[in-house]
């Protein structure tokens, strides 16, 4: 969905929504927020089946309007920036054709994943099964966005694909799907962090297409597993001059 090639220099966490959410209504906003909450902890959360965070998220949008806390959270992008995938607007640039440009980095994710595969080599812990591979072959968005007009389709790769693929428990589905330590455990709870969460994925899906375009887009989140769903997909829009210049009829 993305550039598999990023080196997650910095440590994600609370940090990051502070520092997103203090930017944009300031510190004394945080400090009203978060009175007599218990923050949530990246490394426990998943011990309290995330409670922590359903307090934060439900707490977070009964003060704010759900298109600013859309906007704060695609910001905060699991800590990631633009300019990590610095490489890819070179390479857009370089071919001319957003199409074209999406064509080669499919073919070499495919291939990349392909090999991995073939050495019996695993994605960051993933083991690449005959069964994995097959899947990504039939998701290409989960390795580049796919353009269906004037939209960028990208998919999320399930956490644990392979035994996401090995049952077919719908919430089990889910929960190897998720990848969030703030939101995942809350899957086999009672109740599920908020979906609103998944705008930081949306974040982090759009960064890569914000890296090779040069510019903040819009994006929504089409398919959660926290909405219930069994994938995770996004939607961002092409701006128009780029349909105009890099899309060829």
């Amino acid at each position: 969905m993305g550039d598999t090639k990023i080196d997650y220099d910095e440590k994600f966490g609370m940090n990051n929504f502070r520092s997103e959410i203090c930017a944009a209504l300031g510190d004394s906003f945080w400090d009203k927020l978060t009175d007599g909450l218990t923050l949530p902890d990246i490394e426990t959360e998943g011990k309290c089946q995330c409670r922590n965070m359903c307090a934060f998220m439900r707490r977070f949008e009964e003060m704010v309007d759900k298109e600013t806390v859309k906007s704060i959270l695609c910001k905060v992008r699991h800590g990631l920036r633009p300019s990590q995938s610095s490489w890819a607007r070179e390479e857009f640039l370089q071919i001319g054709n957003l199409d074209a440009f999406l064509k080669s980095h499919l073919a070499a994710g495919l291939e990349n994943f392909t090999k991995l595969n073939k050495e019996n080599k695993d994605f960051y812990g993933q083991e690449i099964t005959d069964e994995v591979l097959e899947f990504i072959r039939k998701n290409p968005a989960m390795l580049a966005p796919v353009r269906n007009g004037n939209k960028l389709i990208c998919m999320a790769f399930p956490c644990d694909m392979k035994e996401y693929l090995k049952t077919n428990d719908s919430t089990m589905k889910r929960y190897h799907a998720c990848h969030c330590p703030f939101a995942k455990e809350s899957i086999l709870s009672g109740e599920t962090v908020s979906a609103a969460l998944c705008n930081c994925s949306l974040g982090h899906v759009m960064n890569f297409s914000e890296a090779f375009l040069d510019r903040e887009l819009e994006g929504k989140v089409i398919h959660s597993v926290l909405m219930g769903d069994l994938t995770c997909e996004y939607e961002i829009t092409i701006p128009d001059d780029i349909m105009e210049q890099y899309v060829k009829s």
